[in-house]
């Protein structure tokens, strides 16, 4: 597996188009669904994205089976702390459980012993200024309607006629393993 910086050309032009061909099925499929649970007014551009696992990447590749998920996740969770409160986002997204764990170790709101139970009974969290929504991942085995029917759920809080790019900055942040 070849270094991102490798592939980058002294002159950086290609940049845009190795991140492009860099997205993973996870993140084609998170496009599909904000575009089309938003009914195409909001892309992946309009998202700010984090990854869950910000302190234990080992070794020179980025990808491989070097880390504990669920602990790496959770040592994390001040890091993404740190984030939310300088990005201050009105929609706090989470795909998949583990990035759940984490916000709830932040925020300490009531979740369920698995994804799919709190979704089915806690949709939505309000918790300080957020709303917590959380989303199975997109490449999850789950029926395409029972994913965006979560994924409407975003727009409850951020109004589709207003201008993107406003003044409040950043309305949705994505939290992703």
């Amino acid at each position: 597996m070849k270094k991102f910086h490798d592939l980058l050309s002294e002159s950086k032009s290609n940049c845009k188009e190795l991140i492009e061909s860099e997205k993973s099925n996870t993140k084609k499929m998170l496009e599909k669904y904000i575009k089309e649970s938003s009914n195409n007014k909001y892309s992946l551009d309009d998202l700010y994205i984090t990854n869950a696992i910000m302190c234990a990447r080992q070794g020179e590749l980025y990808r491989g089976n070097n880390i504990d998920l669920k602990m790496s996740t959770l040592n994390c969770s001040e890091h993404l702390s740190n984030q939310i409160e300088i990005i201050k986002p009105k929609v706090i997204l989470t795909l998949g459980y583990y990035p759940l764990m984490s916000l709830f170790r932040i925020f300490n709101f009531k979740i369920g012993k698995t994804l799919k139970e709190t979704i089915i009974e806690l949709p939505e969290i309000m918790v300080s200024n957020y709303v917590i929504i959380p989303l199975y991942r997109p490449v999850a085995q789950i029926k395409k309607e029972e994913k965006l029917k979560q994924y409407k759920r975003i727009w409850k809080y951020i109004d589709l006629k207003t201008q993107k790019n406003s003044e409040e900055g950043v309305k949705i942040m994505c939290y992703n393993i």
